[in-house]
C-alpha cells in the first residue's frame, strides 16, 4: 500500500466540542482501560505466563507454542478455557514447563487457533484438512478456520510480517474453497511474550502549550535513510532517529508527529529495489496496536523495537520535544474481499479470525465489510470490545512507550454509532470511541473562546457537512491525539493487504494537549 499526498493539510478539518447535552444511550457501561488484562502476560515472579483472548462466538480455542519465529511447527498446543460468565478464553502455562516439557527455553512466540459456529470442532481435524467444515462464513458472520494461525490483537511485539523476503505467498492467509485448507502455521507472524518494561524510561513529557509548538510531521524512515551522518545500520530505524533530537530542537521544533509506527505489512518492500509494486511505505494498514514497527528498529530481536522506541522517546523528551503519532483504528491490515463478488475469500490473520462480528463492521447480512471509505472495511469502533482495544492501545502507547499524542486517521469511523448495516457518524453521542477515547484520557482544555463556536455533524448520505452552532466549550481535539477528519480514496488488492492511496483533504487543527 502507498500513500499518496496531494494538499497535505488543504480543505476542512473537524474540531469535536464538547456537547451542551447528551444523546441517551442503553449501550453497556465501558470497562476500565486494561481491565481485561488480555494477551500473554508474566505474573510477578516471572514463573508464569497467562493467555488472554476474547472472542465472543468461538466454540473452542488453542494457544499453540513455538520455539522460532517462522519456518517450523509448534512446539505444543495448550487448550484456552472460556472464563465463567465472559467471552474470554484463558490458559496458564508456567515457564518451566515451557523450558522442560516442551523444550522452549528462551523466546516464547504463539498464535491462536479457533473453532465456531460456521467450523465447528471435529475430533478427525487435523492441520490441513477440513473436518468438521460447513461454511466459510455463516449468517451471522462468523469467519473460524481452524487451519490459520491467529494473531493475539494484545500481542506486545510481532515476530514478522505476513509476507517477506522468501515468503510472499499470501494465498496461505486465506479462506474460500481454494485456500481454507491451506495450514499457515508455521509461516504465520506470532506475538512474542515480553516481560513489562521498567516503570519510567522515556523521560519527562515537555508541558509546553500545543498551540505554542512547531509540529515537525515526518517519516519515521524517511528521517534518517539518506542521511550520511547516522551510522548505515541504523539508518531508517528509531534510533537514527533519536540522532536526530538535538538538531530538530536546535530549529525551534517542539513535537515530532511520525506516520504511523504500529505494526504494518512491509517486509517485502524491499525485494524489488527497482519497483514500488504493492510497497507499503506510509504504513496506514495495521496488523497490530500494540506493536512498535519492527522493520523500523536497529535491533530486530525479540523485545528490541519496545527497547529501540522508548530510547528514542526519551531522547526526544531530553530535548524538550513531544512525541505524536499517526494511528489508524478506522480499519485493519487484513483487508477486504480478494474479489468483490466472492464473499468466501478472505485473509484471515487476527481479528477477523477470532470473532469478525465484534471486530468489523458488516453489512446488514453479515456477508461483508460494511465499507464507506474505500480501505476494506470499517473497523467495528461503537462495538464496546472493540473499543476496548482502541483504548487500551491508545493507553499502552501514551503510558509505557511515552507517547504525547496522537492523530486519528479516518476519525470519523471513530464517531460511527452503528455496528452492523450502516454507518451514522454523531459527534454527540457519548458511546462512540471520540467520546470514549477524550473521557478516558482527557487533554488540557484549550483556553475558553467568546461567542459561538462551529461544530460539524455528518451525514451517512453526503460527504458534505452541515454546519451547527453549540455554545463555546473547551475543544476536545485529542492530544493524545488530536482528532482530525481526514477523507482519502484507496484501491485495494488481493491476495495480501495492499492498497493504493490518495489525500483528498484535511487540514490540521487547533488542538489541546496532554500533560
Amino acid at each position: 500500500m502507498r500513500r499518496f499526498r496531494r494538499s497535505r493539510w488543504a480543505a476542512a478539518a473537524v474540531v469535536l466540542t464538547a456537547a451542551v447535552t447528551f444523546l441517551p444511550s442503553d449501550r453497556p457501561a465501558h470497562a476500565a482501560i486494561d481491565s481485561g488484562t488480555l494477551g500473554a502476560r508474566y505474573d510477578a515472579t516471572a514463573s508464569n505466563i497467562t493467555f488472554r483472548v476474547h472472542s465472543s462466538r468461538a466454540t473452542r480455542m488453542l494457544v499453540a507454542f513455538y520455539d522460532t519465529a517462522a519456518g517450523s511447527q509448534e512446539k505444543a498446543n495448550l487448550l484456552l478455557a472460556k472464563q465463567s460468565g465472559t467471552d474470554t478464553w484463558a490458559a496458564t502455562v508456567s515457564v518451566a514447563a515451557l523450558r522442560d516439557t516442551y523444550g522452549i527455553a528462551g523466546t516464547v512466540y504463539y498464535g491462536y487457533r479457533a473453532w465456531g459456529p460456521n467450523w465447528p470442532y471435529d475430533p478427525a481435524w487435523t492441520k490441513g484438512s477440513t473436518a468438521g467444515f460447513v461454511a466459510d462464513v455463516d449468517s451471522t458472520g462468523n469467519r473460524f478456520n481452524p487451519n490459520k494461525l491467529l494473531l493475539d490483537p494484545y500481542a506486545r511485539e510481532v515476530s514478522h510480517d505476513p509476507q517477506r523476503p522468501g515468503m510472499t505467498d499470501g494465498t496461505i492467509y486465506g479462506s474460500g474453497p481454494a485456500h481454507r485448507a491451506k495450514d499457515d502455521g508455521a509461516q504465520a507472524p506470532k506475538g512474542i511474550v515480553l516481560t513489562a518494561p521498567a516503570a519510567g524510561g522515556t523521560g519527562t513529557k515537555p508541558t509546553r502549550a500545543l498551540k505554542d509548538s512547531i509540529v515537525y510531521e515526518v517519516h519515521l524512515r524517511g528521517l534518517t535513510m539518506n542521511d550520511s551522518a547516522i551510522p548505515v545500520g541504523e539508518r531508517g530505524t528509531y534510533k537514527g532517529a533519536a540522532a536526530k533530537a538535538a538538531a530538530l530542537a536546535a530549529l525551534g521544533v517542539a513535537a515530532v508527529e511520525f506516520l504511523p509506527v504500529q505494526e504494518t505489512q512491509n517486509d517485502t518492500n524491499d525485494i524489488d529495489s527497482a519497483s514500488t509494486t504493492g510497497d507499503n511505505y506510509w504504513g496506514y494498514a495495521t496488523l497490530n496496536y500494540f506493536s512498535p514497527e519492527r522493520r523500523c528498529s536497529s535491533d530486530k530481536g525479540p523485545g528490541g523495537p519496545t527497547r529501540e522506541f522508548r530510547a528514542m522517546v526519551k531522547a526526544y523528551h531530553d530535548a524538550g520535544i513531544k512525541v505524536f503519532t499517526d494511528v489508524v483504528y478506522n480499519h485493519t491490515g487484513e483487508g477486504g474481499p480478494w474479489n468483490a463478488s466472492d464473499k468466501n475469500t478472505y485473509s484471515l490473520l487476527s481479528f477477523r479470525g477470532l470473532d469478525n462480528p465484534t471486530y468489523y463492521s458488516l453489512t446488514a447480512d453479515r456477508q461483508s465489510p460494511w465499507d464507506n471509505t474505500g480501505v476494506g472495511g470499517n473497523y467495528n469502533t461503537y462495538n464496546p470490545v472493540a473499543q476496548n482495544l482502541i483504548v487500551d492501545s491508545l493507553a499502552y502507547w501514551k503510558d509505557t512507550l511515552g507517547i504525547d499524542g496522537f492523530r486519528h486517521d479516518l476519525a470519523t469511523v471513530l464517531g460511527n454509532t452503528c455496528e452492523h448495516g450502516c454507518f451514522q457518524y454523531s459527534s454527540t453521542d457519548p458511546a462512540t470511541a471520540l467520546r470514549r477515547i477524550t473521557a478516558e484520557m482527557p487533554p488540557r482544555p484549550a483556553p475558553p473562546r467568546a461567542g459561538p463556536e462551529p461544530s460539524i455533524s455528518w451525514s451517512p448520505t453526503t460527504a458534505s457537512p452541515r454546519r451547527t452552532s453549540t455554545p463555546a466549550t473547551p475543544r476536545t481535539t485529542h492530544s493524545p491525539g488530536r482528532t482530525v477528519l481526514r477523507t482519502a480514496a484507496r484501491t485495494t488488492t488481493s491476495p495480501g493487504t495492499r492498497a493504493a492511496w490518495r489525500q483528498t483533504s484535511a487540514r490540521r487543527p487547533a488542538t489541546a494537549s496532554h500533560s
